[in-house]
C-alpha cells in the first residue's frame, strides 16, 4: 500500500479559510444531509440564473427564486472535513501571536475510528491510504466520534435518542480528485500554499526537515493512532 499524506506548512498559512470553503464546495453532495435537503428542486433549479429565466412568479424572493431558501440551502453544509483553528500565545503585546492551525482527516495508519465500527463502515484503502466511510451502512451510533483522538467524523446535527439520526461523513483525501489526477480541494486552493498531499516518502525527501509536531497540534495522540500528516511549525519568538 502506498501511504499519502498532508503536509501542512503553519509557517505559510494566512489563516484564511479558503481549504474550508472549498472542500464544502467540492463535497456539498457528500454532506450528511444531502439526501433530506431540498436544494435546487425543480421548482427553484434554474431561477437565478439570469433574470430573464426567472419569468412569472418566479422573481427572486425568499419563497422563490435567487434568495429561495431551498437554494441557499444547498450550500449550507454544516459538517466541516477540513477545520482551522487559531491558537493564541502571550498576553501582553509585543509578545503575543495568533497562529492558524489546519487540520482535515489523518488517514492514520492504525484508525481508532476503523477499530471500533461495528459495521464495518469504515475502510482504509490500498491506493492511497485513504480512510473512507461508507455513508449507506453507518447506523449513527458514534463510536467513531468517540474513538477518534482527532474530532474528525462528523455528524451535521446532534446524534440523540429521538428523529432520525444522521450518517457520519468525513474527509476522504478527495479520493474522487485523486482519480481524475487532481489534487484534493483543500490543496489546490490554498493561495499561500501551505497544504500539499504526497505518498509520505516524498514528503520526506521534499521537505526533510517536517515534523509530525507543530503549534496546537496533540502530540500525546500520536503514538495511538500514528497520523499521516507532517508539519513545518511556526515558531513563536518570544
Amino acid at each position: 500500500m502506498t501511504q499519502y499524506a498532508f503536509f501542512f506548512n503553519q509557517q505559510r498559512c494566512l489563516g484564511c479559510k479558503t481549504c474550508v470553503i472549498a472542500c464544502k464546495e467540492w463535497n456539498e453532495g457528500k454532506r450528511g444531509d444531502a439526501n433530506i435537503s431540498k436544494a435546487l428542486t425543480e421548482e427553484t433549479a434554474g431561477t437565478f440564473d439570469t433574470p430573464a429565466s426567472w419569468g412569472a412568479g418566479a422573481n427572486p424572493n425568499p419563497s422563490n427564486g435567487a434568495h429561495s431558501k431551498d437554494i441557499l440551502r444547498k450550500f449550507d453544509a454544516k459538517e466541516n472535513w477540513r477545520r482551522v483553528t487559531f491558537l493564541e500565545f502571550g498576553i501582553k503585546a509585543p509578545n503575543i501571536a495568533i497562529v492558524p492551525l489546519s487540520l482535515g482527516c489523518n488517514h492514520c495508519s492504525e484508525p481508532a475510528c476503523v477499530a471500533v465500527c461495528p459495521v464495518k463502515a469504515i475502510t482504509k484503502e490500498d491506493k492511497y491510504g485513504a480512510v473512507r466511510v461508507e455513508s449507506s451502512k453507518c447506523i449513527s451510533c458514534g463510536a467513531c466520534r468517540a474513538a477518534c483522538p482527532w474530532d474528525v467524523p462528523q455528524y451535521y446535527k446532534e446524534l440523540t435518542a429521538e428523529g432520525p439520526k444522521p450518517p457520519m461523513t468525513k474527509c476522504d483525501m478527495c479520493y474522487d480528485r485523486l482519480e481524475l489526477g487532481l489534487k484534493p480541494a483543500c490543496v489546490a486552493s490554498c493561495p499561500g500554499r501551505a497544504l500539499e498531499l504526497l505518498p509520505v516518502e516524498e514528503i520526506k525527501k521534499l521537505h526533510p526537515t517536517a515534523t509530525q509536531t507543530a503549534l496546537g497540534f496533540k502530540q500525546e495522540d500520536v503514538a495511538k493512532t500514528k497520523p499521516n500528516i507532517f508539519f513545518i511549525s511556526r515558531e513563536l519568538f518570544f
